[in-house]
């Protein structure tokens, strides 16, 4: 009874035992579905947030779809109304791609044109650049042959000053004089003579034809027959200096022969200063008491200007030149003879002075030159060269010099 007893309390155990394991088992597999079921749950959840939220942006996304689709269709609508003007413009615009694809085929024609003219001038450029170069060839030649030409020139110049009386001698017998001497090139066709002989002075202003080298030549033909006339035949009156003086130039240049063709001569102005007593070399003209200066003048279309008290006169030459082609023509020279005071002043200009053209392309002419003469008496006669000298200057301006120019000045 007691076994049994046991028994079924241990069959009794064995079955609460298994009851609570199964009990145990079936609680651990409820709470491992519970676990399993409430991921699952939260798992839906998160999907249907996720559903619900992609539900929510897809609308959205629908809405502006909707609203890009409406915009959209009001700009195709624009577009639409605007297609005709597009139309109509791109029409226009093939029109003038039409109109320059003919300009384009007219321009490649004219390129066309152009290249065989620039070809052309090629060649003509490179001809001419041979030809230049031969140019600058001959331009160094003659530059080279030009300044042997200034450099014999300017030693003729030298030559020519060398002939030329000396100024201060001439400052010693006539201590109030000038001579204004400024050729137009670098040699003269104008030039001054002085001699003195005994009781006699002679001064000249001779003006050649032509100036430069040619008039220089002339001047050393006239300034040699000058010294032989007074210096060598003792000739001092003025009218008989001309005589010889002209007949001297025909026969040096041969124009009395028959078929010559030199008509080159010279206008000239011989003054003589005569004393009543003898004058030695380097003695200074004036007047003394008791003692007669005589002035005897001669010209050959060259005048005299002589101012006294004030006053000015012209003493007229006689209407021949020295030389030239009128040989055969009587020529009759003639001396004017004049008693000289202190303070009397002559003057014996060539024309160059008067005929020198001004900045108004007008010449200065005789009757200027007169006035100038007689505005400037109160001047000393250094002055009155270097007031003629500024004033002839600023009268031709940037004007090229028409001629040479020399004027003799003396105040007894």
């Amino acid at each position: 009874m007691v076994n049994t007893s046991i028994l079924f309390l241990l069959f009794f155990s064995i079955i609460l035992i298994s009851l609570f394991c199964i009990y145990y088992f079936l609680k651990r597999s409820f709470i491992k579905k519970n676990i399993i079921l409430e991921a699952k749950k939260s798992e839906l959840e998160k999907s249907v947030e996720e559903l619900r939220f992609s539900a929510v942006s897809q609308l959205e996304e629908k809405e502006k779809f909707e609203f890009e689709k409406k915009k959209t269709q009001e700009k195709n609508k624009k577009i639409w109304q605007m297609s005709e003007t597009v139309y109509l413009e791109k029409k226009k615009v093939d029109e003038q791609v039409q109109l320059l694809q003919t300009e384009k085929e007219k321009l490649e024609e004219e390129k066309k044109k152009v290249d065989e003219k620039v070809k052309k001038l090629w060649s003509q450029s490179m001809a001419i650049h041979k030809e230049k170069e031969k140019i600058n060839e001959i331009k160094v030649e003659i530059e080279l042959q030009h300044r042997e030409v200034i450099d014999s020139v300017n030693y003729a110049k030298r030559i020519q000053e060398a002939i030329l009386p000396s100024l201060d001698e001439i400052s010693v017998c006539f201590p109030h004089s000038f001579v204004l001497f400024k050729p137009k090139n670098i040699v003269s066709g104008d030039f001054y003579w002085f001699s003195q002989q005994n009781k006699k002075i002679i001064i000249a202003s001779i003006d050649c034809t032509g100036h430069g080298v040619p008039g220089a030549f002339m001047s050393v033909i006239g300034s040699t027959l000058l010294n032989q006339i007074v210096n060598e035949k003792g000739i001092t009156d003025p009218a008989e200096i001309l005589d010889l003086l002209d007949k001297g130039v025909n026969h040096s240049l041969h124009q009395t022969q028959t078929g010559s063709q030199s008509r080159d001569g010279m206008d000239a102005a011989i003054c003589c200063f005569e004393f009543s007593s003898s004058v030695g070399l380097g003695k200074r003209v004036f007047c003394e008491a008791g003692q007669e200066l005589k002035l005897h003048f001669a010209g050959a279309n060259r005048p005299l200007y002589y101012v006294k008290n004030n006053n000015l006169e012209e003493i007229k030459a006689d209407k021949f030149s020295i030389g030239g082609h009128d040989y055969n023509n009587l020529k009759t020279f003639t001396t004017h003879t004049f008693i000289l005071k202190k303070d009397d002043s002559f003057y014996i200009p060539t024309d160059g002075f008067a005929d020198q053209f001004g900045q108004n392309d007008k010449k200065l002419k005789t009757k200027k030159f007169k006035e100038i003469i007689l505005s400037i008496q109160d001047k000393s006669m250094q002055e009155q060269k270097n007031f003629l000298d500024t004033f002839i200057e600023n009268w031709r301006g940037n004007l090229e010099q028409t001629d040479d120019i020399q004027m003799i000045g003396i105040r007894v």
